[in-house]
């Protein structure tokens, strides 16, 4: 008998599928949900407010972390650092909050392609925040990242859009977020990370939520309960991506985000991506790519 199949020893047969391979499609999965919510965010613009939209994100990491503490217990909750963990909830009660803002107001490939220039912020913060030595190839990628906003905001044609600038403000609570979570992954566990964040966000979201809160039409309810899922989905599937491949394999794919929400914006929302955009595209998914890579590189050496 071919003991190679598994069968008649007792033991299952091996997953023949190559750990790089359920890595690379656990990322497409999880940008394909990212992209999902926001056009979720997008369809519900005019008709609920933001602050709705927060809340019912915030439940919907709750009741993602709900199995865990149910089956764990109080352990999740045990933590040596829990200001820091108010200051990473804090940090997405106020991005979430920016970033869903602009995603109603802007095409959705802009709104996705300005998110990415959180990157470029962690880069300028890195050094004072985490004492670590930035040298001169990100400097130069991120400020090469950041000529392309310019090119997004079309300073030529004197269009200058405050959304944009919303959508830069989120880029830069979002890039406080990764900075929290480097500090807080060298001694808490991921679950417990994740519940303190759906707590946080959910008692901040609640208060500036409630005087605007209505019963939704059906249609709203739908499409508020697909958001509060996709989120919580997508960011599970990407914590699992980067526990089976190196960052170097995992952190490009979240860039096809632009390629999906392009797709969804022309398709959905009639939006065109114009020259400046392209452009701008161009100069900011390549300088957060380099800088990822790089970072992911000097990681791998230094380890």
């Amino acid at each position: 008998m071919n003991q190679s199949t598994g069968r008649g020893t007792g033991t299952p047969p091996r997953d023949p599928t190559p750990p790089i391979v359920k890595a690379a499609g656990l990322a497409l999965a999880a940008a394909v949900l990212f992209t999902a919510e926001v056009v979720f965010v997008k369809l519900l613009a005019n008709t609920v407010p933001v602050t709705t939209i927060m809340l019912a994100r915030s439940a919907g990491q709750i009741l993602y972390v709900a199995p865990l503490l149910a089956r764990r217990g109080t352990i999740l909750l045990r933590t040596s650092r829990p200001f820091l963990h108010l200051a990473r909830g804090l940090f997405s009660l106020i991005c979430w909050g920016l970033y869903y803002w602009s995603f109603q107001r802007l095409d959705l490939a802009t709104a996705t392609v300005l998110s990415f220039t959180s990157v470029m912020f962690v880069t300028a913060l890195a050094g004072p925040v985490l004492g670590e030595i930035v040298r001169w190839r990100r400097w130069s990628a991120t400020i090469v990242g950041f000529l392309g906003v310019v090119l997004v905001a079309r300073p030529l044609e004197m269009r200058l859009d405050p959304a944009i600038g919303i959508a830069l403000l989120s880029a830069l609570f979002g890039s406080g977020i990764v900075l929290t979570t480097k500090k807080l992954s060298a001694t808490e566990r991921t679950e417990t990370i994740l519940l303190y964040i759906g707590v946080v966000t959910f008692l901040g979201s609640l208060p500036v939520a409630v005087p605007f809160l209505t019963v939704p039409e059906p249609w709203q309810a739908f499409w508020l309960a697909l958001m509060a899922v996709t989120g919580p989905a997508g960011m599970h599937l990407w914590i699992n991506a980067f526990r089976l491949a190196d960052a170097t394999v995992v952190s490009p794919l979240g860039y096809t985000r632009l390629i999906f929400s392009t797709i969804a914006g022309v398709v959905l929302f009639n939006e065109t991506p114009d020259r400046w955009m392209a452009a701008g595209a161009v100069l900011i998914v390549g300088s957060a790519l380099y800088i990822t890579l790089r970072e992911a590189k000097v990681a791998r050496h230094g380890r």
